[in-house]
């Protein structure tokens, strides 16, 4: 009667026992973002976008088709043309600065809340803001982006 053999060769760099050990390796170096990575996704999940999104895409033509059969052609062309163009607006965008600006947005909303719930205010007062760092920065911004705005081809 046959003997079981007892012995295995040594694992070689490219079998999975050895992949296992160097993607291990791998998950421990990740661990941080990985747990940020599960918990946006748990977000995602609660807030229903992932069945939402897994559906859209599952059902793409469908949507497609159902958008197409109940706007107006001219709607569907321009929704086109406006998603084009404001692809091609951020194809040049530094993914950095937008994320910078895009974080502000919030806080300068709830300033601008504050602010408009105020008593109404003069040239005296705006001139007087000037001096305020924070307000002086702001218009340099908006002063710099006008100009861009304006210096850019187009009507």
């Amino acid at each position: 009667m046959a003997r079981p053999i007892r012995s295995r060769p040594p694992a070689s760099a490219t079998s999975p026992v050895a992949a296992s050990g160097a993607f291990g390796t791998d998950l421990v170096a990740s661990a941080d973002s990985l747990r940020a990575f599960l918990a946006l996704l748990r977000l995602l999940d609660e807030k229903g976008f992932l069945r939402f999104g897994s559906d859209l895409l599952r059902e793409e033509d469908r949507v497609v088709e159902v958008l197409t059969q109940r706007l107006p052609a001219s709607d569907v062309r321009g929704a086109m043309r406006a998603a084009t163009a404001l692809a091609a607006a951020f194809r040049d965008v530094d993914p950095a600065a937008l994320a910078s600006w895009t974080a502000r947005v919030p806080r300068a909303l709830a300033e601008a809340e504050r602010a408009a719930a105020g008593p109404p205010i003069g040239p005296i007062e705006v001139l007087a803001a000037l001096n305020d760092p924070d307000v002086n920065r702001g218009v340099r911004m908006t002063l710099g982006f006008l100009r861009g705005a304006g210096r850019s081809p187009g009507p």
